[in-house]
This record gives C-alpha cells, sequence and structure tokens, in this order.
C-alpha cells in the first residue's frame, strides 16, 4: 500500500516529511513513520535487515519484532509495513468525534494515527492488504488504547483492509530466540541452495534422535548428505519450514530440539 506522493495533498503540518517519503513507498523504498531512534534508548526497541525485501524494518516493542519474523516466514507474504500511518487526516478526525476518542497531536497539529504491521499477502494473482495491531493484554486492558485501536478499524472498514487485533500470549521470549537462531544463517550471509537443503533436510529427519543435542544431530545429517556449513544449512531449513522445528522452547547447538508432524 502506497499514499501519493504529492505533499500538496496534505496538510502543511504533514508536507515536510512527505517530501522526505516518509511514510510512503512500498517494498525496499518504504520508509516507516517511527524509526527506532525517535525512542531513543527504549530497550525493547529493534531492528532487522529484510530478507526478501532489503531495507532495515523498526520495531518498538519485542512482540512486534516477533510477528514480523512469523510473517517474514510466510511465502504468501509480498510485503510487510512497520509502523504504516494513516495520512488521511480528515478521516481520523472524523472518527475521533464519532466515537469520542482523543485524536493524537504533536503540538497543536493532529498525528497520524500508526497501524503496526499492514501485510501484503498474494492470493492466487490478487494481493490483499491486511492490518494488524501488535498489543499485549496489558496494553488492551487499557481503555484509550483500546479506543485508540476502534479507530484504526473503522477506518480501515471504510477502506476496504482487513483489520485484526494479533494475539500476543505466546510471544514468549523464548519464541523470538528461537526464531532469531534459525535467521542466523541470513544474518551470517549464508547462501542457501534448495537441492543441498532439501538433500539435508532429509537426511535430518531421517536421522533425528530425541534427546540428542542438536550439534551432534547436524553433524550426522552433513556426513549423511554430503554437505558442509552443517549450522548454516540447519538454521536455513528450520526458517524455510524445510525442518518442522517446535519453536516455542529455546533453540541452542548444545540441546535437544523437538520436530513438529
Amino acid at each position: 500500500m502506497d499514499w501519493p506522493h504529492d505533499p500538496s495533498l496534505y496538510p502543511p503540518y504533514l508536507q515536510a516529511a512527505i517530501r522526505k517519503g516518509i511514510g510512503l513507498g512500498e517494498g525496499a523504498a518504504y520508509v516507516p513513520w517511527v524509526k527506532v531512534p525517535d525512542f531513543g534508548s527504549r530497550g525493547t526497541c529493534s531492528n532487522f535487515e529484510g530478507i526478501r525485501i532489503d531495507r532495515p524494518y523498526h520495531f518498538l516493542s519485542s512482540k512486534e519484532a516477533t510477528y514480523f519474523l512469523l510473517e517474514e516466514r510466510n511465502p504468501e507474504n509480498s510485503d510487510i509495513q512497520e509502523q504504516y500511518p494513516i495520512l488521511d487526516i480528515q478521516s481520523t478526525m472524523r472518527l475521533c468525534a464519532q466515537l469520542g476518542v482523543s485524536h493524537p497531536y504533536n503540538g497543536r497539529a493532529p498525528r497520524p494515527f500508526t497501524i503496526d504491521f499492514v501485510i501484503s499477502r498474494r492470493n492466487g494473482r490478487k494481493t490483499t492488504p491486511l492490518a494488524r495491531s501488535i498489543k499485549t493484554p496489558s496494553d488492551l486492558a487499557d481503555p484509550e488504547t483500546v479506543q485508540r485501536l476502534k479507530v484504526e478499524h473503522q477506518w480501515c472498514s471504510q477502506v476496504g483492509i482487513d483489520w485484526a487485533s494479533v494475539d500476543t500470549q505466546h510471544f514468549t521470549r523464548e519464541l523470538l530466540s528461537s526464531l532469531r537462531f534459525i535467521r542466523q544463517w541470513f544474518v551470517d550471509r549464508y547462501t542457501p541452495r534448495e537441492e543441498s537443503a532439501k538433500r539435508f533436510a532429509e537426511a535430518f529427519q531421517c536421522g533425528f534422535e530425541m534427546a540428542t543435542p542438536l550439534e551432534e544431530l547436524i553433524q550426522k545429517a552433513a556426513r549423511r548428505s554430503r554437505q558442509r556449513d552443517g549450522v548454516s544449512l540447519f538454521r536455513y531449513c528450520a526458517w524455510s519450514n524445510l525442518v518442522k522445528l517446535d519453536l516455542r522452547r529455546p533453540v541452542s547447538l548444545d540441546h535437544s530440539v523437538i520436530l513438529l508432524p
């Protein structure tokens, strides 16, 4: 999804940001409305370089980072836009008035609502935008947060975008750690080859033994499939779901892992 790039189409207080391309673009050209540096040294903020889309992604919480990594693995997603602004200020002001919600402001100027994620998902030849809010149970216990989410939901309904609040209760530290572990193949600049990955994945699953340290399983699979870079191969296979790994528990080389059916 992309907003028009002509600054004259926006209120004066938004035009400087529009000229810089903030909140605009798709794919690698997208610039999120809010970035990690905007929050200083807040400990839960993080950013990653995208795998399919070559740009930095900015997350304001560990829950957002977890959701991104889960969605980045989905091959049906063609784009992921975080901190997506609703630049249609007139509509959000009107919805706030109707719902009795305080619109966010920067000084005297209305500030855009931001949707945590807009996912572009392929469905055959069609691509559908999905708006997703990432909030903790404690966030959802805050009446002001709930009221602002209603504005997001109503605006998305008006423009025909599916909106939902994601259940983050299973977004544990262990899940985030496991996702980061298997994604390390990309951080290490490993270049996968699909045939090699499939041979390794088959060898790993054939030789899998419960309660055996992961490093030992990887070494055995690498020998059986005559592959090098066994650790990177395993990480890639787990990331791409060639090896179906239970990520709800921590994944490390010196501990055993659980495979899913």
